[in-house]
């Protein structure tokens, strides 16, 4: 899995997300995250970003359960593109 491939997978299916922070700014926070070689200082952003996600979905008018709901499902796939692009057996991680 390449970078590209691995920000589109994480932001696949975050419709409200990417409407109301914007696809360009969502893929920038990601494609940050999914580079980091640390994976604590890659959940470390992937947890702010779960937060202003939050906000920003509940600002644009969402309940704040929905909103947790949406940003965590988010946040999976984050996880999961980090770790499938950082598979390679490194022990650094």
């Amino acid at each position: 899995m390449n970078i590209e491939e691995a920000v589109t997978a994480a932001t696949a299916g975050s419709g409200a997300l990417l409407s109301c922070l914007g696809q360009p700014v969502v893929a920038y926070h990601v494609t940050v995250i999914l580079r980091e070689t640390d994976k604590r200082h890659a959940r470390q952003m992937q947890l702010a970003l779960l937060r202003r996600s939050i906000e920003a979905l509940v600002d644009e008018g969402l309940e704040e359960i929905e909103a947790e709901r949406c940003a965590s499902q988010f946040h999976g796939r984050v996880g999961s593109a980090w770790d499938l692009l950082h598979v390679a057996g490194d022990t650094s991680h």
